[in-house]
Order: C-alpha cells, then sequence, then structure tokens
C-alpha cells in the first residue's frame, strides 16, 4: 500500500458530501472499536471503513458491465439498483487510488452493502459498523449496544439481518439472494474467516 488512512480520507472527505463523509466517519469509529473488540488491525478497518462508501454517487447504468468486465459478479439486484454496486466500484478502485492493498480489503468493501459468506472477518466490521454507527437514526442507543454487546461478529451480523428482515417483511421487499445465503450459512454455525 502506497498511501494509508490520512490520505484515503482526504480522498473520500474532497469526494463525498458532508453528511455522507461523516457517516463515514462515524463508520471508520464504530470499526476501529469492534477491531479492538475481535483482535484484529484497526489499521485495516480504519482503512476499509474510511474508503467504504467513496464510490456511492459514482454509480450509474454502465456500472454493472464495467464491473462484470472487471471479472466482479453482479447480483440481481444489484443490476436493477445500480446504486448498491458502489462497494464493488470502491473495490474496482481502491489499488488506483491507495497502491496495491490487500484482497481482504477489497472483499470486505466490495460485500458490505448486501453481506456475503465470503466477506471475511473485517467484511463484517464494516457490514456492521455500517449499519450501526452512532450517526444512524434508525437505531437508539439501547439498541446499538446490545447488537455491538454480542459475542462474536457471526451473532452481530445475524442481529442486525433479523432486524433487517423484520423490516422487509413489514415492508413486502423481498430479501436479495446473496443475503439469504449468508443468513443460511451463519445460522448453520459459519464463521467468518
Amino acid at each position: 500500500m502506497s498511501v494509508g488512512y490520512i490520505e484515503l480520507n482526504r480522498f473520500v472527505r474532497e469526494k463525498l458530501p458532508e453528511k455522507r463523509y461523516n457517516h463515514s466517519l462515524g463508520v471508520v469509529e464504530m470499526s476501529i472499536h469492534l477491531a479492538s473488540l475481535f483482535r484484529l488491525s484497526v489499521t485495516d478497518a480504519a482503512c476499509i471503513a474510511i474508503f467504504h462508501d467513496a464510490y456511492r454517487y459514482d454509480c450509474d447504468e454502465g456500472t454493472a458491465e464495467l464491473c462484470r468486465k472487471s471479472g466482479i459478479e453482479v447480483f440481481p439486484e444489484e443490476e436493477k439498483e445500480p446504486m448498491l454496486l458502489h462497494g464493488a466500484l470502491a473495490a474496482l478502485h481502491f489499488d488506483e487510488v491507495a497502491g496495491p492493498v490487500p484482497s481482504k480489503w477489497k472483499i470486505a468493501v466490495r460485500h458490505h452493502t448486501l453481506g456475503h459468506k465470503d466477506m471475511g472477518k473485517y467484511g463484517a466490521v464494516v457490514y456492521i459498523a455500517d449499519y450501526a454507527e452512532k450517526g444512524r437514526k434508525h437505531l437508539d442507543d439501547e439498541e446499538r449496544g446490545r447488537i455491538i454487546s454480542l459475542p462474536t461478529l457471526e451473532a452481530m451480523v445475524m442481529h442486525i439481518m433479523d432486524m433487517q428482515r423484520s423490516y422487509f417483511k413489514e415492508k413486502g421487499m423481498k430479501e436479495a439472494e446473496v443475503s439469504v445465503e449468508l443468513y443460511e450459512f451463519l445460522k448453520e454455525g459459519g464463521c467468518f474467516a
């Protein structure tokens, strides 16, 4: 890696509107906390977290084809809603912005929206942090505390997915197949590598 967190933070601050940038800072804070709890690298967690939404506003009708041409699998829900591909787009651009980065960083950023059974521990960290950072209004402090007090990353992800499933059911929305696969993987005792 040729640049570190400070340079990534600067890049993201210039790229995103203030509200989304502030959300990214909240994800960094929560990711550092989770990484510390589970003895992961806080530097890795912070770099992944600050970059997770860097391409949130760059997706358009051509993003799915760009991802496919670059060897990134595109899920049906992402095909219908290109904004969901912002993690894939960030993963695609991570090396050009930061220099060569570990594949676990790209995988984590790629799968922070819908989740994936192969997203790894850092993917789980940013998935949880993206949902539960302090600026999110859909959670109160009690529920946020309940999530981050669970004993494993897997339990936290499942708890979040249970909440999302209830919301989807209430709104008559269909859950993404890749998310269903993640849920089943965790329900059967799967662990993030």
